[in-house]
């Protein structure tokens, strides 16, 4: 079975010693069992956790791949029962089918593979990158020390140098995710963010009734266009880590969105470093955890060579 790897910068606030690395700070929280940590997605709700799972140590733990769930206290299948949570790892194909009201019923998945400096996912549109950067600071109790580890995509710059990007357009098929702890307060951000350009032109055109009928025709559209400029005094590597990566960040389509240079216009799925790669499966033809795990550190492995 093919599966899609995408690739982020590792970033952190207060750079860390060798003795405390990411990494290693990351495999201390996981010798627990895994009922200790269990992430509540909301504070004020305790029906869903985020958590990882299942994990392999590589190169002398100098990187981890790991399986990371959202769960849920409901009746359905798959089931995490308390048995599995009192261990310190469970894996994906011991999950059990027959679900009960009091046991935990796996939402969804994905594969993950970090190292200090970086961080590759296989993740499908149905969740966000943005709910594994909460779970890394919360397991970690970044928010005590100061610290703030967050992800940002990285560049394939054999599609487009990122010095050389002037402007972004994102257009009206693009979406941005939400935190779950906001959908409540703020459900407009989960609209389309195209829509923040249509009310701007509104207010600059004085027939708002007639705008709103070729737009919803599809005559007349309007995109957002963020340029760049890079300052004389700022670095290409400083200029690198402020822009292209943090607006793509949190775009759930990144097909929606266009780079553009002097020379060309690239879209944010072409221009994102990705890789598919040939995992093994069962029987019944689910994935072998430990073939993902094998194959997204040869993956790593390959970029922190190259890099």
């Amino acid at each position: 079975m093919k599966i899609i790897l995408r690739f982020f910068d590792v970033n952190c606030s207060n750079r860390l010693t060798s003795s405390s690395s990411l990494v290693n700070r990351v495999i201390g929280k996981l010798s627990s069992v895994a009922s200790d940590r269990m992430m509540p997605v909301n504070k004020t709700s305790s029906d869903k956790f985020d958590l990882i799972s299942n994990y392999l140590k590589f190169d002398n733990g100098k990187a981890i791949t790991g399986t990371y769930l959202r769960i849920t206290n409901s009746k359905g299948v798959p089931v995490i029962n308390e048995e599995m949570l009192r261990q310190t790892q469970f894996s994906l194909s011991s999950i059990n089918e027959n679900a009960k009201t009091e046991e935990k019923t796996c939402l969804d998945y994905f594969y993950f593979c970090l190292s200090n400096e970086y961080l590759i996912i296989a993740l499908d549109k149905r969740g966000s990158l943005t709910r594994f950067e909460t779970y890394i600071n919360w397991l970690l109790n970044t928010s005590e020390s100061g610290e703030n580890i967050s992800f940002t995509p990285v560049i394939d710059e054999s599609k487009m140098s990122i010095a050389d990007i002037k402007k972004i357009t994102i257009g009206k098929t693009c979406n941005i995710s939400v935190p779950d702890s906001q959908e409540k307060q703020v459900p407009s951000i989960a609209s389309k963010v195209i829509g923040i350009a249509g009310e701007v032109l509104k207010s600059i055109v004085s027939d708002t009734s007639g705008l709103d009928e070729l737009m919803d025709s599809n005559i007349c559209s309007a995109d957002l266009i963020i340029k760049f400029s890079k300052p004389r005094s700022m670095s290409k590597d400083e200029y690198k880590k402020k822009t292209a990566g943090v607006i793509l960040k949190s775009l759930e389509d990144p097909e929606g969105i266009k780079f553009s240079s002097k020379a060309k216009q690239t879209s944010g799925s072409q221009i994102l470093k990705s890789e598919d790669i040939d995992v093994e499966c069962d029987t019944n033809g689910a994935l072998s955890e430990q073939n993902v795990y094998q194959k997204m550190f040869k993956s790593l492995n390959g970029l922190m060579t190259k890099s």
